[in-house]
């Protein structure tokens, strides 16, 4: 029995010897291994750096080797590099324009900033066909043959001073307009009221005759801004003409007078040459020492009046009709020359308080010999620097 109690003591004290050196061994391997812990804090800081990989999903990034060497830290820390812009931020975006492609105008070089200046397109907006001068200027004649007006016995005819005109040029806003309208006395408050209308600006009214009839005044007018509105304001002042003689028709008040010139006389006398049509002989003189502006903008020799003599009739009973641009300080000595050539004076007058240096027109009417005639319209132009 003693033995086998012995042997009893001895199986449990080995038995527990063993027991204690598994538990020591079980301790040193966990102290060993990395806690499970700092696993999940280590992935969720590569989850928040913004790169693709994050954006697509923890579970697209790539596993990492157990035995890879750890990075080094500058390499660590350093930005992501910058990727390529999308294809659609360095491609120009089109836009589809809406209910068809938009037409964009090109202001012509000589308007910046305003309508291109385009002949047809005042024709279009007239209703009337000119001509482009050597100046770049767009005139327009309207002779007004639809006036029957008599004086002394003599047609007035349009080469006797029933011509209107209308002269365009190109300007930083469109185009400079200037102009004149012969028109009738019931024709005349129709036509302010049109140019005012269409934001024209009437700068004159006088007469060129006097004892005419009907009586007749010419207007003045001008503008600067766009040139197709500029034009459609010459339309409504013709409208206005057609509308005021559709409800008073004129009728002829004389027949033509008989015209037979002795045209290499007038001539001779007058020193100058001109043009003989119609049964009137016409002269036109320019002022070259006079540059005229108006509103600052020079207008050339298209847009700038000149003096004029128109000669009908025969040797012994002649009329003259005319205009002769002075200064103010020639007036006076025109007006004597004109007297003595028993010529009368029949209007003196601006053609716009814009225009600079200020001249003055003085308008004539004369009926006599047609050599008293051209002697004294020459003994007024020698008035003027070199002869008119």
């Amino acid at each position: 029995m003693r033995r086998l109690v012995v042997v009893g003591l001895l199986v449990g004290v080995v038995g527990c010897a063993k027991l204690m050196g598994k538990s020591a061994g079980d301790t040193a391997v966990q102290a060993e291994a990395p806690p499970e812990a700092t696993a999940a804090p280590t992935e969720g800081a590569l989850a928040t750096k913004g790169t693709p990989q994050a954006a697509m999903g923890a579970s697209s990034a790539p596993a990492v080797a157990p035995d890879a060497p750890p990075a080094p830290a500058a390499a660590a820390n350093a930005p992501p590099p910058p990727s390529a812009p999308p294809a659609a931020l360095t491609a120009p975006i089109a836009v589809p324009p809406v209910g068809g492609p938009v037409a964009t105008a090109i202001p012509s070089p000589s308007t910046p900033g305003g309508t291109a200046f385009d002949p047809h397109a005042i024709e279009e907006a007239t209703g009337l066909t000119g001509a482009t001068m050597a100046d770049g200027v767009f005139r327009i004649t309207k002779p007004r043959g639809d006036l029957k007006v008599t004086l002394d016995g003599f047609p007035v005819t349009p080469r006797m001073g029933l011509v209107g005109w209308v002269a365009f040029r190109p300007h930083p806003s469109g185009a400079m307009l200037v102009g004149v309208m012969p028109v009738a006395v019931d024709e005349l408050q129709a036509v302010v009221s049109a140019l005012a209308n269409a934001g024209l600006e009437p700068t004159a009214l006088h007469a060129h005759f006097v004892g005419e009839e009907p009586r007749i005044t010419f207007v003045h007018f001008g503008g600067i801004g766009n040139t197709v509105a500029l034009a459609r304001g010459v339309r409504d002042m013709q409208d206005a003409i057609v509308r005021a003689r559709a409800a008073r028709p004129m009728k002829a008040a004389a027949t033509e007078a008989a015209s037979d010139l002795d045209v290499g006389r007038l001539e001779t006398l007058l020193g100058l040459r001109g043009e003989h049509a119609g049964g009137v002989y016409r002269v036109t003189v320019p002022r070259t020492d006079v540059r005229m502006t108006d509103l600052g903008v020079e207008l050339g020799a298209t847009m700038s009046p000149t003096s004029w003599a128109a000669f009908q009739g025969t040797a012994e009973r002649a009329a003259v009709a005319g205009e002769l641009m002075v200064t103010p300080s020639e007036v006076q000595p025109v007006i004597h020359a004109l007297r003595e050539g028993h010529i009368g004076v029949t209007g003196i007058h601006d053609n716009s308080s814009r225009e600079d240096p200020r001249l003055v027109f003085v308008s004539f009417w004369g009926v006599g010999r047609s050599d008293t005639l051209a002697a004294g319209v020459r003994k007024a132009l020698d008035q003027l620097p070199r002869g008119g």
